[in-house]
């Protein structure tokens, strides 16, 4: 799901809601709107959900300012809120930084190549450690011009810089599981930063004859740095005579990558909303985004134990990726008594440009256009009650990630790559629901079934030939037998069904039990691979909240998964628990005290990983620290 304030993308609130929204206080936001099927106004990309948060306008006057503090075994932060309305002026900001330092986790991996004897068990189990600092904050303004017309200025931030160290040991074991073909220690640190910043400005104007009468032009701004730079070195090298090549060419090479990306994007868009007589309601409007990727990593090499590092252009890339995406759509809404309709339709048409500048790929450009269609229907049972039908069309573009054709050997055995060539995904989803929200009793019910023929999967396979693979004919992208080599391609068709269930009792007026839970069946095929993978996945949440004497309020909380499915595997589930108690003191309660704990007795929590190919199974668990106990103010 996505988040807007104001009917505008908020990717801050998007990608940290927990955070952002726990620094809000509550008389800021007015209602907040749930959108389950969004219609052709929104963007046709990867937005299953919408909750637009309406903050407070007209009524309000004078100011309100919140601040906040944290402490915790993994760091501290703080943070404020603070929001001033004078006449037609309206002015918010709110910061909040955060600091991590997190114990060390650990993680071990398993493999089997079942065609070769000489070179069939990988093993290798690691560790690593990171700190840094986690910050975002939010300035927007508005000023009524007058009474029809609105004018809106915003500027966020969020944001990381970290630091990381690792260690780890890899085996490779013959048939008998005594026979070591080569192992190596490879040692690690870097530093990395993320960040996304954005502005937008918009211009709202109202009809004089008709409130409802409505046309806003929009531009918006956002770029989002990142940079990782990294130091490999490999110690205790022991190989047998026949693969000592590999170790010449591979592992003998200390190595220092320094890697940016960026992308940055504008957006300038215009939307029109009028009324036909009482019953009828037409949208329509246009948009268009330029989008640009770039992605820059540099790759130095030191042979023999030296320190002298060379830069290796045959290791390194650097490309431009380019995207034009123009937008129109027409939307309709019907009202009739307590029926609504509502059809739209949205085209977007793509335009993209990649060149690359080092490495290895050619310059080219492709065109794919999308007509997503929608349809949702609307019935009010009664004054608390609502049934819900729809029919909604998606695409997801690939990200930076997925479409970066760089050649990631650092770890010899654990070969990643993306792919440019990769189309959007275009999935369809049908949903029924149900819900009744009461000052009691409040529940909602959703039945949901989507499907897509062609989407994006990461698919991994084992190199068996004996003097390695060469990709790309380049002589330097060489997997070695092995390895386990992974991309993504448009490969996968999925079908999903499953149901959801919302349920909050406040069974008294200091007691309050909620439950939030999902029951979904997944059925993943790949022809082109000859992969298919199908099972049952599930997830629970829930908690209870008392008030006690003296005003304490403690709650209650749990929640798991169980694990999910992959085309060629599936992960790991999990499960949690959290207790907590808050007391609030002064006039109106205007301080407040938290106290919490989660997972008490269990200092690490493990995860697991099963991927199987037609040649090799692979499996891997991971260790990270799970306890955490703080206070926050």
């Amino acid at each position: 799901f996505k988040i807007h304030v104001n009917g505008k993308p908020n990717n801050m609130m998007s990608n940290n809601p927990k955070e952002v929204l726990k620094s809000m206080p509550a008389n800021s936001i007015k209602y907040i709107e749930v959108i389950t099927s969004p219609g052709a106004k929104y963007d046709a990309e990867g937005v299953g959900g919408i909750l637009n948060i309406v903050t407070v306008g007209g009524g309000f006057e004078g100011y309100t300012a919140t601040f906040r503090a944290n402490a915790s075994n993994y760091g501290a932060g703080a943070g404020g809120y603070a929001m001033v309305k004078q006449g037609k002026m309206t002015v918010s900001a709110n910061y909040n930084f955060n600091y991590n330092d997190r114990p060390r986790g650990y993680s071990d991996s398993y493999r089997e190549n079942y065609e070769s004897d000489t070179e069939k068990y990988l093993e290798s189990n690691s560790s690593s450690k990171s700190k840094g600092n986690f910050q975002y904050g939010n300035l927007e303004g508005s000023y009524e011009i007058d009474t029809l017309r609105l004018l809106t200025v915003a500027f966020g931030m969020y944001g990381s810089n970290s630091k990381n160290y690792g260690d780890g040991f890899t085996t490779m074991y013959g048939a008998n599981h005594e026979d070591i073909a080569y192992s190596y220690r490879t040692g690690n640190h870097g530093d990395g930063s993320w960040y996304s910043i954005n502005g937008n400005i918009d211009y709202q104007r109202t009809s004089r004859k008709n409130k409802q009468r409505m046309i806003t032009f929009s531009y918006k701004i956002n770029t989002q740095p990142q940079t990782s730079n990294s130091n490999t070195g490999y110690e205790d090298i022991h190989a047998k005579e026949e693969v000592d090549d590999l170790v010449k060419r591979l592992l003998l090479k200390n190595s220092q990558s320094d890697g940016k990306t960026n992308t940055m994007e504008q957006t300038f868009q215009v939307d029109y909303t009028t009324p036909i007589g009482e019953l009828h309601t037409v949208e329509a409007g246009a948009k268009y985004i330029f989008r640009r990727n770039t992605s820059d990593n540099k790759l130095y090499e030191a042979a023999g134990g030296s320190d002298d590092y060379l830069y290796n252009e045959d290791r390194s890339s650097d490309y431009r990726h380019l995207n034009h995406i123009l937008a129109a759509y027409l939307g309709y809404t019907l009202k009739y008594k307590d029926f609504t309709f509502k059809p739209g339709v949205r085209y977007e048409q793509t335009v993209q440009r990649v060149k690359y500048i080092v490495g290895p790929g050619e310059n080219f450009h492709t065109n794919f256009s999308d007509l997503v269609p929608s349809v949702s229907l609307g019935m009010k049972l009664g004054k608390t009650q609502n049934m819900r039908a729809g029919y909604n069309m998606r695409i997801w573009r690939p990200g930076i990630w997925n479409l970066n054709p760089y050649f990631n050997n650092l770890n010899p055995m654990f070969i990643t790559q993306g792919n440019s060539n990769l189309k959007s995904e275009k999935s369809h989803a049908f949903d029924l629901s149900y819900s009744n929200f009461s000052a009691k009793f409040n529940i909602n019910v959703s039945l949901r079934h989507s499907f897509n023929n062609n989407s994006i999967e990461n698919i991994s396979r084992l190199i068996t030939a004996p003097e390695g693979e060469m990709f790309d004919n380049d002589p330097t992208h060489i997997a070695p037998e092995g390895a386990l080599y992974s991309t993504y391609a448009n490969i996968g068709k999925s079908r999903n069904t499953g149901m959801s269930l919302y349920l909050n009792w406040n069974a008294s007026p200091k007691t309050r039990l909620y439950v939030n839970g999902r029951g979904n069946y997944s059925d993943l095929k790949s022809e082109a691979q000859g992969l298919h993978n199908y099972g049952w996945n599930g997830s629970f949440y829930g908690g209870v909240q008392h008030t006690l004497p003296l005003k304490i309020r403690l709650s209650l909380n749990g929640g798991g998964s169980t694990p999910y499915i992959n085309l060629q595997g599936k992960g790991s589930g999990y499960y949690y628990y959290s207790l907590g108690a808050s007391r609030s003191f002064l006039k109106d309660e205007r301080l407040s005290l938290n106290v919490y704990c989660s997972n008490i007795f269990e200092k690490y929590r493990s995860y697991n990983n099963h991927t199987e190919g037609v040649n090799f199974l692979s499996k891997s668990s991971s260790k990270w620290p799970s306890r955490s106990f703080g206070v926050s103010i």
